[in-house]
């Protein structure tokens, strides 16, 4: 079978990512990290504000997105609009730090909404590519 899930290769904690692996698991999802446990969610409130390894998480779970945005790039008609450079995601006008510390919360918003649109171009890209294989 040919397409994207026969080239990206699978498992059965779902895709491999070179040093991640993302547990999905509901409002607590988490990444690992060896035997680290990055959390993509917090409980809020003042620790919200010292989470170092929710940073982590989200640092890690923007690399995994640009690992496979560049999976995709390589099928040769994707574009993402926003590029991501290691912590931060942006454009010429700007890059913005994922990490919630010692960050706006403007900024920190910028790159959340940067993400999920990168997603949501991924979700539409993926979408179409099946319906025209399909329809081959």
């Amino acid at each position: 079978s040919s397409g994207i899930n026969a080239e990206w290769p699978l498992r059965p904690g779902g895709h491999i990512f070179q040093k991640y692996q993302i547990v999905p698991f509901g409002s607590t999802s988490y990444i690992l990290d060896g035997e680290n446990k990055l959390p993509l969610y917090t409980n809020g409130g003042l620790r919200l504000f010292w989470d170092a390894k929710y940073d982590q998480g989200m640092v890690a779970f923007l690399d995994c997105l640009k690992q496979f945005l560049d999976f995709l790039e390589k099928k040769g008609s994707f574009r993402y609009p926003y590029k991501i450079d290691k912590s931060k995601i942006g454009d010429q006008k700007g890059f913005y730090s994922i990490k919630l510390h010692f960050n706006s919360e403007e900024q920190w918003t910028k790159s959340l909404k940067y993400t999920l649109t990168n997603l949501k171009w991924a979700l539409t890209f993926v979408v179409q590519y099946k319906l025209a294989k399909t329809s081959d």
